[in-house]
């Protein structure tokens, strides 16, 4: 893929951070409590969560590296497990992977403006029928989302150097604002140390439910983790990527580490477990408990240009992928087309944008987001243990950098992901075979795809 510019380390790791940083951090950790209990297992789960995080990036450092290709996922399992593990890796992303989470952070940056603008609010809209299920919702919000999706991408279509400064720009902004909260919160005298001890009236977890309970709390935190990889799909749009790939993985991937450890630190300190259990507003809360109700509002904003950045990050990413799929005949073919005069997926960009604007539409893809962390996981186990085949049966590949702590990283990594995902099957089943349909009906439309550019290469010959 031809560009107008190339990304450097810094461009490139701005997009793992606003990939990364997006509603998760910001609305999970109440439900994380609520399931543990215990301000330190909070801690420790998203410590772990961290690592893993950066044992999945180490890996990705890697692959990217012997395959600096643009499209991520799809390029690695292209290559380790064939062209059909690769397809169903990207039909996911075009429907759950990027869409869902898009059209959830347009609507994320809405909600979060309605302390300045109640009237942009989602929530509470007669939908205009019920088909299936499913329940067509239009309102001043929903189109001021729709319109937030179409502006990020006309600004990424003009070029990866110009969403790549956007992007620098958006997370520049967005580190310096969390680091500001973060310094004037520790420093401020409202919130309490004492909150780090349960009160006598927190129930404790039993030896017997500890297992459990952090089986489920790592799931929700993986999902606020996942964009660790983001910079691997534009690996082929990177200055040097065999050098600057892997040093973007893992500095946006610490950066963000630190900073979700501090944020809980903050939540910890500014709230008691009993008013920060099962509450999503938990950072809202942490910064009114602290500075006040006005306080509150100018977060919210905060919070909004961070959910712009990531919705932002993942429009960027995911035509890339679209793109390579096209080009081996598994795809749209408008997909593999290329704007002459910026040289990036434009067609892709607009099928994204036009499936995102379906969902928040549609308004109840709620559900999409729950089979979406399963799904997310699945695949990143499969593409982590790609490493493995890749070194058994391409030892030729040129690989300038390998996965620090090899082999325990990523079997760490997999092993985990895996007996999260076998926890989900058992206590979301019903999410979980959503997502199985969703993956089942890629397998068909694979061959279908297939056949049809075997029987256009016939004619042309």
């Amino acid at each position: 893929m031809k560009t107008a510019g190339k990304l450097g380390v810094l461009g490139a790791a701005s997009l793992v951070f606003s990939n990364m940083v997006g509603a998760g951090i910001f609305t999970t950790s109440g439900f994380v409590i609520e399931s543990l209990r215990s301000p330190a297992l909070l801690l420790a789960v998203w410590a772990l969560g961290g690592f893993l995080a950066l044992a999945g990036a180490a890996t990705y450092g890697e692959l990217g590296a012997s395959l600096p290709k643009v499209g991520g996922d799809y390029v690695y399992l292209r290559k380790a497990y064939g062209p059909l593990a690769a397809f169903l890796s990207g039909w996911m992303s075009f429907f759950a992977g990027f869409g869902a989470p898009i059209a959830l952070t347009a609507l994320g940056f809405v909600e979060y403006l309605t302390p300045l603008a109640p009237w942009l609010t989602t929530q509470g809209h007669e939908p205009l029928v019920s088909i299936f299920g499913l329940s067509p919702t239009v309102s001043v919000g929903h189109l001021a989302a729709v319109c937030a999706i179409w502006l990020l991408s006309l600004i990424h279509y003009l070029g990866i150097r110009t969403s790549g400064r956007l992007q620098f720009s958006i997370t520049l902004l967005n580190v310096l604002l969390i680091v500001c909260f973060l310094v004037a919160a520790l420093n401020s005298n409202a919130g309490s140390w004492s909150n780090f001890t349960p009160g006598p009236d927190t129930p404790v977890l039993s030896a017997g439910e500890i297992l459990p309970a952090v089986a489920v709390s790592l799931i929700i935190v993986l999902y606020a983790y996942m964009g660790f990889n983001a910079a691997a799909y534009v690996a082929g749009e990177i200055r040097n990527p065999g050098r600057n790939l892997p040093r973007s993985l893992l500095t946006g991937t610490v950066v963000v580490v630190v900073l979700y450890l501090a944020l809980n630190l903050v939540y910890i300190y500014a709230l008691p477990v009993e008013k920060m259990s099962g509450r999503i507003d938990v950072a809202g809360l942490a910064a009114t408990e602290l500075f006040g109700r006005r306080a509150g509002v100018l977060f919210s904003i905060v919070v909004a240009i961070c959910v712009l950045a990531c919705s932002s990050a993942m429009i960027c990413i995911g035509p890339r992928i679209y793109y390579v799929m096209a080009g081996d005949g598994v795809f749209f073919s408008s997909a593999g087309r290329l704007s002459r005069r910026y040289g990036t997926p434009g067609a892709a960009l607009v099928l994204q944008a036009l499936w995102a604007s379906v969902l928040v539409i549609m308004g109840t893809f709620g559900q999409l987001l729950i089979y979406c962390g399963f799904l997310l996981s699945f695949f990143a186990a499969l593409t982590v243990s790609s490493v493995f085949v890749l070194r058994h049966r391409h030892p030729e590949l040129a690989r300038p950098y390998k996965a620090w702590g090899y082999p325990l990283t990523p079997v760490f990594f997999v092993a985990v992901l895996l007996w999260m995902m076998i926890y989900s099957v058992f206590t979301r089943p019903a999410e979980s075979l959503i997502g199985a349909v969703i993956v089942g009906l890629g397998i068909p439309a694979y061959f279908i795809w297939k056949r049809k550019n075997r029987d256009k290469t016939s004619r042309c010959d």
